[in-house]
């Protein structure tokens, strides 16, 4: 999770909702004395070692948009989240879409140890259709993995030591916008104990959209219950720019566009995974054994792309060797960390690097990445050449099998997660310009942040409640990246 800047943890980039070998804490309730006991279900992915650290909570002000739209700017590293407008009357909360974890949890408004976030806590007492979930009984084939007083929760630890924890409650979320509006009953996890990076975050929470429920509450994903009442179609895409986006939720593939779409086969069902099976530079194959790429993980959760080392070796040969400038070391720019390798340039320079390509099963076209996606820029300090920028390679050695492409090798494209048929599309696409009726899927819905006077309006007529919130110029339902670095970048 993003962590503030002033954590004490070395690392820096922004990592998946689940780490690799990350343990879930869990508490199975003791039928017969009532009390629990831990017990730790290893959660295994391909995810990386880093957390950014945050530089500023302050969001440009843009003109008002549809509820489906994102913004941010990967380029100087982050997360995307979504202003997601939960119970009635109900309150805006911002949380991280993350395609590898399942848990929807924002901080309680009784949470004495979380951090200071975006929005005012959560407080279920004010909803008026919140229902909080007892040991017995679970609904949604959930189980609870944690009983306090007869109350059902969660617990849940990561590999870089932040924890969080607490009770577990129902409500309603709003999606949609207009005619087309509507809530469902989703489960909230109401955090009363946070710690370490997801403290120190300036987004309220999370919200998993992972391809099988994960942690040992096993809590379906918004679009798992959305599909099960039949609202939408088993899939959703989302698109991401250097500062703006969008994620739409169900719809079916437009006929007249059905032929753009590059089409994959996911590898299993744990994860949206891919089989790779070669990587090229320039044209030029990497020679590693395909064996090292093992799944190929889509992970929003994720900022850049971690390679496995024999690959991420490889790419790092080129990047360091091959500056089209001529010695790359004499543009080299230092920061505090051994293993970024950046440079000044133009903009006409790094885009005469060449395209980096990877090659999947099930596919004869590989899917291409740009120097533009496969480098990320940063905030020089001190002065440089004018006309030039600082880029950094977007790529690290994951230290281990396995290949996780994350949100900036995603961007200018349209991903489409088709979990009914067990495949992922891509479709290049400007998604700085994205709107829900210029997705490649029609008929969709998005998340939706309406909790001001108008969403209170429309909460009244069909729950009963009404809205004290205000929120002005938010734009609902939209993805926001926060802007993120450490003190290397000013």
């Amino acid at each position: 999770k993003l962590g503030s800047r002033m954590a004490p943890s070395p690392m820096r980039h922004r990592a998946a909702g689940l780490l690799l070998y990350s343990m879930v804490l869990s508490w199975e309730c003791d039928k017969a004395s009532g009390g629990g006991e831990y017990v730790a279900d290893s959660v295994e992915r391909y995810s990386p070692r880093r957390v950014p650290v945050l530089r500023r909570a302050g969001l440009a002000q843009r003109r008002r948009r549809l509820s489906a739209d994102i913004s941010g700017n990967l380029e100087t590293l982050g997360y995307y989240a979504a202003n997601v407008c939960i119970g009635s009357p109900g309150s805006l909360h911002q949380l991280i879409i993350d395609t590898g974890s399942s848990m929807t949890a924002v901080p309680c408004a009784t949470c004495t140890t979380c951090g200071r976030h975006k929005n005012p806590n959560y407080n279920p007492t004010r909803s008026l259709t919140s229902e909080q979930l007892g040991c017995k009984n679970p609904p949604f084939h959930m189980r609870c993995s944690r009983c306090e007083s007869t109350q059902c929760g969660y617990a849940v630890s990561y590999t870089e030591g932040s924890q969080i924890r607490g009770a577990v409650y129902t409500d309603h979320v709003h999606f949609g916008d207009g005619p087309r509006a509507f809530t469902e009953r989703m489960v909230v996890g109401c955090q009363t104990f946070e710690t370490g990076l997801f403290k120190g975050q300036v987004a309220d929470g999370i919200m998993g959209i992972s391809a099988t429920r994960s942690g040992g509450l096993a809590s379906p994903t918004p679009i798992d219950r959305l599909v099960e009442l039949r609202r939408i179609e088993n899939t959703f895409a989302f698109c991401l720019a250097d500062n703006t986006g969008q994620l739409v939720l169900g719809g079916t593939v437009r006929r007249e566009r059905a032929a753009e779409v590059h089409w994959l086969p996911m590898r299993d069902q744990k994860f949206y995974s891919l089989a790779l099976n070669d990587m090229r530079m320039g044209g030029k194959s990497f020679g590693v054994d395909r064996r090292k790429f093992a799944s190929t993980i889509i992970d929003t959760g994720t900022t850049f792309l971690y390679l496995p080392p024999d690959a991420y070796r490889k790419l790092r040969t080129y990047f360091t060797a091959e500056c089209p400038w001529g010695t790359c070391a004499k543009r080299k720019y230092r920061t505090r960390y051994n293993d970024e390798f950046c440079y000044s340039m133009t903009p006409e320079e790094y885009m005469r690097f060449d395209e980096l390509s990877l090659h999947f099963d099930g596919s004869a076209a590989p899917l291409v990445f740009t120097p533009r996606e496969y480098t990320y820029e940063i905030r020089a300090k001190g002065s440089i050449p004018t006309g030039m920028t600082v880029r950094c390679l977007a790529a690290f050695d994951n230290k281990h099998n396995g290949v996780v492409l994350g949100a900036a090798v995603l961007r200018n494209r349209e991903v489409i997660l088709d979990r009914g048929n067990r495949r992922v599309g891509f479709v290049r696409a400007d998604c700085a310009r994205a709107q829900p009726a210029t997705s490649i899927l029609v008929n969709n819905t998005f998340l939706s942040d309406r909790c001001g006077p108008a969403g209170a309006a429309r909460g009244r007529r069909r729950l009963g409640g009404a809205s004290n919130e205000t929120l002005g110029d938010e734009q609902p339902g939209k993805l926001t990246f926060q802007l993120a670095g450490n003190d290397d970048y000013e």
